[in-house]
């Protein structure tokens, strides 16, 4: 049997007890693409490192705590198995980075032949909740190479057209869409763009660039390359969409927008962006190990955390990990202090619940994702960091790895280092890193010494030479050190499920 998750079971003759045994071991199907492993080896026995600690950029090493050293696991999935003719092999990049089928669009059109009126405007309605659910925009025939785009709603400045890469970003020789009559759609409808080539876009009303919009109807993104706003510019950072995300190099990362994700106890919601390394789509249908991040846009903006872990990745791949960028849930500047610390009427509580009971299931349901809490990761930078491990003291069974860029642990009267001195030691790593002496560096030296003194394992890490001297609290700061903070999180880590 050859289930959607490409895993092949064979029983000949068995008995009902053997064949169970038989399933079990190579993991069940799952229709929502969540993951199944292959079966776990066992853990080893918790060690004590010694002090060789981890050098920081250009700057002074760290020393790491105590920390055993976890024991080999079992194979993560099966090896890729030849898919029918025609079909994409099972957890390659072609069957993985999907769009909605172009059948969508032409059964759309067939049935807007006969319809008049307020039918038309449903019928659009419907046929937009079909593509959002199936891989979303621009629709592909891949064996034509047809592409299918579309812009919904009044164009600001003229007529939408289609600009991208594959047109030198030239708003003068945009593609043109035709509107649909009667309704606020616009489509093109194109075999000009090879799919043997991956290309960005935008949409375009107007004459020149200040006319580009964002495509909200496509999943798969990249960062548009610009540099938006400042330290306390936050959600300003823009994508292109990707058309034949099939086709980007296998070497490669991908980036997908996950959609909205609502936080229960805050009764809002937010963006979530998930990065996918080379190896989700290498075809063995392994699961990864993950990383919540926090400040999801300026990471991804502003920090460019994705093509940090590409370029890390393609060196390393045994540190590939799955990282999921949520967005503030709003540029408000004062939602994301209140969201992202604790005590008094901030909502840490509230939002480190939102990681671990709304996004994480989210996530988890519809990708190959480790489940075990040394394989899970939660991080940000500033207040990001703070609220991240805050969360691991809150909810100590959840997350196996912190990771702290210039965390703000002056808050609250040093409230986290007084918990971490306090407490009972709890089963997490951290890697902790800033500027020094004028990058929040006393108050991480602090958070390092309160951990040491209860023999965690962590990595302390100083950069003397900061990107922008004024103000070396940015990300322009941050992202220097992010290959280290993804190195640790896996160095010498194999467990997953």
């Amino acid at each position: 049997i050859v289930t959607n998750r490409g895993r092949l079971v064979v029983g000949i003759g068995c008995s009902v007890f053997a064949c169970a045994l038989l399933a079990s071991a190579c993991g069940g199907d799952d229709d929502a693409g969540g993951s199944s492993s292959g079966t776990s080896g066992a853990s080893g026995t918790s060690g004590t490192s010694g002090t060789s600690g981890t050098s920081g950029t250009s700057g002074t090493s760290g020393t790491s705590g105590t920390g055993g050293t976890s024991g080999t696991s079992g194979s993560s999935g099966d090896a890729a198995i030849d898919a029918p003719d025609g079909a994409p092999a099972p957890c390659s990049r072609a069957a993985e980075a999907k769009t909605a089928p172009a059948s969508l669009y032409d059964a759309f059109k067939a049935d807007m032949v006969a319809l008049t009126g307020a039918a038309r405007a449903a019928r659009v309605d419907t046929f937009l909740a079909a593509v959002a659910a199936q891989g979303g925009t621009p629709l592909e025939d891949r064996k034509t190479g047809r592409a299918i785009f579309l812009a919904n709603g009044a164009p600001p400045n003229g007529a939408w057209k289609i600009v991208g890469s594959f047109n030198a970003w030239d708003p003068a020789t945009a593609l043109a869409t035709t509107q649909v009559a009667d309704t606020d759609l616009w489509v093109l409808d194109t075999t000009t763009l090879p799919a043997a080539t991956s290309q960005s876009y935008q949409l375009l009303s107007g004459t020149d660039d200040t006319g580009f919009v964002e495509d909200p109807l496509a999943n798969n993104v990249t960062w548009d390359g610009v540099v938006r706003g400042g330290p306390t510019d936050f959600n300003v950072g823009r994508f292109h969409a990707i058309v034949h995300p099939q086709s980007i190099p296998s070497t490669k990362g991908r980036l997908v927008r996950h959609g909205s994700v609502a936080a229960t106890m805050l009764a809002n919601s937010r963006r979530v962006f998930v990065y996918f390394p080379a190896k989700y789509d290498d075809g063995t249908c392994g699961d990864l190990p993950s990383i919540l991040f926090n400040d999801g846009n300026e990471a991804l903006t502003r920090g460019d955390y994705a093509g940090a872990a590409d370029t890390l990745y393609a060196t390393t791949p045994a540190l590939s990990a799955v990282i999921v960028f949520a967005e503030l849930a709003s540029a408000d500047l004062n939602q994301r202090v209140e969201e992202y610390s604790f005590n008094g009427a901030s909502k840490g509580v509230q939002y480190v619940d939102f990681l671990a009971s709304d996004l994480w299931p989210s996530v988890k349901t519809r990708y190959r994702l480790c489940s075990k809490q040394e394989a899970r990761g939660v991080a940000g930078a500033s207040l990001g960091g703070l609220i991240a491990s805050f969360g691991a003291f809150e909810k100590p069974a959840e997350w196996g790895w912190v990771g702290s860029q210039s965390g703000s642990y002056w808050w609250s009267g040093n409230a986290l280092i007084t918990r971490a001195q306090s407490t009972a030691k709890i089963p997490v790593r951290f890697y902790l890193d800033s500027t020094c002496p004028n990058d929040n560096c006393g108050d991480v030296n602090s958070f390092a010494s309160a951990l040491q003194g209860k023999g965690y394992d962590y990595t302390r890490v100083t950069n003397n030479m900061p990107v922008q001297p004024t103000d070396p609290h940015d990300w322009a700061n941050f992202k220097t050190r992010a290959p280290q903070l993804l190195t640790h999180f896996r160095s010498g880590i194999t467990t997953c499920n």
